[in-house]
Formats: C-alpha cells, sequence, structure tokens
C-alpha cells in the first residue's frame, strides 16, 4: 500500500519516515486487504500510537538538540579559555622576548665599555670578548668611527676576511 493510500482510507498523514518503518511493515506482514487492514489499524488506537511515537520522536530529538547545546555551550567555554591561555602565552613571550632583548642590549653596551678599556690597555683578551659579543664588522666600525687605533692583529684579520 502507498502512503498517499494511507492517507486516503485513515485520514491521517504520518510522517514518511512514520510509515515506513512503522505502518508499512506492520501492513506488509498481514493478511488482511488494503481497507480492512485500515479500518483494523484505527479501531486498535494506530492513530493515537502514531501520535505516541511521534510525541516520543520528537522528544528524544529535544533531548538531542539539549545535549547538542550543552556540548556547543561547553566548546565555547573550552574556546574562551584556550583564547586567555594564548593570551597569556602571548604576553609571557612579549615580556620574555622584551627582557632578552634589554639583555642583549646591556650586553652590547657593556662590550662597547670593553671595547673602549681594551684600546686603553691594549688588551687582546679584552678585544676577543668584545668581538665575541659584537662580532667583527661592529668591532671594526666602533673604531672608525671613533678614531680609534687599528691594531696590526685587526689589519691582518681584515685582509684574511678580504681574501
Amino acid at each position: 500500500m502507498l502512503i498517499s493510500e494511507f492517507i486516503d482510507r485513515t485520514g491521517f498523514r504520518p510522517t514518511e519516515y512514520y510509515y515506513h518503518t512503522q505502518i508499512e511493515p506492520e501492513y506488509n506482514r498481514s493478511n488482511l486487504d488494503k481497507d480492512a487492514w485500515c479500518k483494523q489499524w484505527k479501531k486498535n488506537g494506530g492513530i493515537q500510537k502514531a501520535y505516541d511515537a511521534l510525541c516520543m520522536q520528537a522528544s528524544n530529538e529535544y533531548a538531542t538538540v539539549l545535549d547538542l547545546e550543552e556540548k556547543a555551550k561547553n566548546l565555547r567555554e573550552e574556546n574562551a579559555a584556550l583564547r586567555s591561555d594564548n593570551e597569556d602565552l602571548s604576553n609571557t613571550n612579549k615580556q620574555l622576548l622584551n627582557d632578552r632583548k634589554e639583555r642583549i642590549d646591556e650586553r652590547i653596551a657593556m662590550a662597547y665599555e670593553l671595547l673602549e678599556i681594551s684600546e686603553t690597555y691594549s688588551s687582546a683578551e679584552l678585544r676577543k670578548v668584545v668581538i665575541d659579543i659584537i662580532g667583527f664588522k661592529a668591532y671594526i666600525a666602533y673604531k672608525l668611527e671613533h678614531d680609534k687605533a687599528i691594531w696590526k692583529i685587526d689589519r691582518e684579520e681584515i685582509i684574511e676576511r678580504m681574501k
């Protein structure tokens, strides 16, 4: 029996899902003709059973919706917490970078002070420390900018690097 035939005989319009999962299999198991089966279905409370099933389905779907809403709420809260954690980490990283930059700037300032001391006392050891900190290029640039003497060891390294 088609769903349209069922509706015509009973005056009841079930959902497609309910018709195909409940009504049609029940009809197919019987030996009655369509008219007799539909009369018996109505007489045996078929309409009420269908409404009850629809109510149960709606209730289940509502419970599913509530469950999904709760999960969505939890996900939003987790996302907010993760965003907060990311902001905290970002701020921590910024602070660490600032601290590192300050330490580097202090080290470079100290290196230039050591360069001045190495010039005063002609200390090759301090020269090595300064070059390790600021690099040879910056070391030579500073000496030229500040009219410092270019030592023999400096000249030799400049020539070696130019080869």
